[in-house]
């Protein structure tokens, strides 16, 4: 957890169904493994690893796995909320609406990105995850900025640092670290790891 976000992992058996309600201004959500089903209101949405998706904050909302043990990894503003005394939006006024960025898509983005030329100002090649209703700024909700970020084997991102707390959850670990405030931080496949606002930071890929 940071002053401003919370995350969770979401572990669910073959067929297990969890029920959850978050005082929040909306819930981001990426499927780590696995594959079912997620409802919000009246919004469905089905899922398969890679896939990214979020609801609107203030209503409740179920999961259901597939065939298959699943995980996902869960992003709320909760923190923020409690802190400040705030409610979550009632059904119906949430800024943001159910929103759904299949892994293929995602995949199809990446390659307009890699076609970008790179400069001195580079800071890494990412996919934003933005909503509608929050154009023309890349955030997901009102608070939180989602991405998915690459590194080609062998490649160094350039420093740089954020206002806000970063959360970065390590999809492919593997010969993978991050130098954070001048100390090494190796990855590991699935594991989270928080940057510390204003920290100077980078990430290296050693790996294949």
């Amino acid at each position: 957890t940071t002053p401003t976000l919370l995350c969770r992992y979401v572990k669910l058996r073959a067929g297990e169904q969890v029920r959850t309600s978050f005082v929040a201004s909306g819930e981001i959500y990426y499927a780590m493994s696995g594959s079912g089903q997620s409802r919000n209101g009246n919004d469905a949405i089905d899922w398969s690893a890679g896939d990214v998706f979020c609801f609107p904050g203030g209503g409740e909302s179920t999961h259901r796995a597939g065939s298959a043990n699943s995980v996902l990894f869960s992003v709320t503003n909760e923190p923020l909320l409690a802190f400040e005394r705030l409610r979550a939006p009632l059904p119906g006024q949430a800024v943001v609406e159910t929103t759904y960025w299949p892994a293929a898509e995602i995949e199809r983005q990446f390659q307009e990105v890699w076609r970008r030329p790179v400069t001195a100002n580079t800071t890494g090649n990412s996919v934003q995850f933005s909503t509608t209703a929050l154009a023309p700024s890349s955030n997901t909700i009102p608070t939180i900025n989602t991405a998915i970020n690459t590194l080609e084997p062998g490649c160094d991102q350039r420093p740089h640092r954020h206002n806000g707390a970063a959360v970065t959850l390590a999809i492919q670990g593997e010969g993978i670290h991050s130098m954070i405030d001048g100390k090494r931080v190796n990855w590991s496949t699935g594991a989270a790891q928080i940057t510390p606002a204003t920290l100077m930071h980078s990430h290296h890929s050693t790996g294949t």
